[in-house]
Parts: structure tokens; sequence; C-alpha cells
């Protein structure tokens, strides 16, 4: 059991890790500081530092504000969200 949960981290990681580095990318192409993403989504600059140096996972409302402000298509089997 303690080898599927050692496992199930690394997975959450890796997922985590995708998340922040598609944030990142998507803030960085359009030329935004983190302080200018979390004032146009309403989050702290901090809440946006830790996203991307994936400290902190967002829950799934917070990610889809942040990935529709960023014009980010998120799909789940395959229909858009």
């Amino acid at each position: 059991m303690k080898e599927m949960n050692i496992v199930a981290s690394l997975m959450l990681e890796e997922k985590r890790a995708k998340v922040a580095d598609i944030v990142l990318a998507a803030r960085e192409k359009k030329g935004w500081s983190q302080t200018e993403l979390a004032d146009r989504v309403g989050y702290s600059r901090s809440t946006i530092q830790r996203i991307e140096s994936r400290v902190f996972s967002p829950n799934a409302d917070q990610l889809y504000i942040i990935l529709e402000c960023l014009d980010v298509t998120l799909k789940l089997n395959n229909e858009k969200i």
C-alpha cells in the first residue's frame, strides 16, 4: 500500500508540473508578469507564483479562470471545457 502512495504522489507531482509549465508559458507568451495575471484573475501574486513553482495545485474553479484569462483551451475526453 505504501508503494501505491508513492506512485500516486509521483503522478500528482507530474500533473502539477504540467499545469505549472502551461500557465507559465502562456503567461510569458502574453508578456504578463505574475502580478498582471494575478490582477486579471483576482488572485494574489503569491498564488500564481506558487502554481508556477509547482508548490500549489489550483482547484478546478481557479484553473478554469486562469486558463480562460490566458486563452488556453482545456479539454476533458476531447470535450472543450
